[in-house]
């Protein structure tokens, strides 16, 4: 028998008083050591990679606008009665620019293409002006002279040299899409023979010659 303070406590009452005590000392100690707030680490941010650089695309540059004069002789110019020339015959110009030749003609005598050629009075491959007034054809009555080079797509039409000028410009514009060494022509026969395509006609450097494109 248990006496506290001169009073009688029963065992079960004893136990449930020491078992309060015990989850206070247990509370207690857990409040002590939670006092303080837990230590959190927070996760440094991804670095972000830079988005790669862009390469401007190349630029590409024409070449250069060409201008090449010719003089379209007359035979008594040429020094050969009978042969007209075209001067300077051996050209070269560069693939992919424009190009304008500037044709002066002195000649005044007309050479009408024969049937087989009839398509060379339109203007081809190009833009014509004729004395500063643009043409797609020359009629056929009219045609002193061509400039063709068939390998090339290409045809300009010289007229004859009207009653009174002295001369007539013809300004062709082109631009070459390929390379290599082509062979112009004149389809107009102007030339000896009884076909007018003997003599200068068949002969390079005077109704023949070279264009080189590189």
């Amino acid at each position: 028998m248990a006496i506290s303070s001169g009073r009688y406590l029963r065992p079960g009452a004893l136990v449930g008083s020491l078992a309060v005590l015990a989850v206070g000392a247990v509370l207690s100690a857990c409040g002590s050591a939670s006092s303080s707030s837990p230590t959190t680490t927070s996760a440094a941010a991804p670095s972000t990679t830079a988005a790669p650089s862009t390469t401007a695309a190349p630029t590409t540059t024409a070449p250069p606008a060409q201008n090449v004069a010719l003089e379209l002789q007359t035979g008594k110019m040429a020094g050969k009665s009978g042969w007209p020339r075209f001067v300077p015959s051996d050209i070269t110009v560069k693939s992919g620019s424009q190009v304008t030749l500037t044709i002066t003609s002195y000649d005044d005598g007309t050479a009408p293409l024969t049937s087989a050629l009839a398509s060379y009075e339109q203007i081809q491959g190009g833009t014509e002006t004729v004395d500063g007034t643009a043409t797609t054809s020359i009629p056929n009555a009219n045609i002193a002279h061509t400039f063709s080079v068939p390998d090339l797509g290409i045809n300009a039409v010289i007229p004859v040299t009207a009653k009174g000028q002295k001369s007539v410009t013809v300004a062709f514009t082109f631009t070459p899409s390929k390379t290599g060494t082509f062979t112009w022509h004149c389809f107009a026969p102007c030339g000896d023979g009884s076909d007018g395509m003997q003599g200068a006609m068949a002969t390079m450097g005077w109704m023949e010659g070279n264009i080189t494109v590189s």
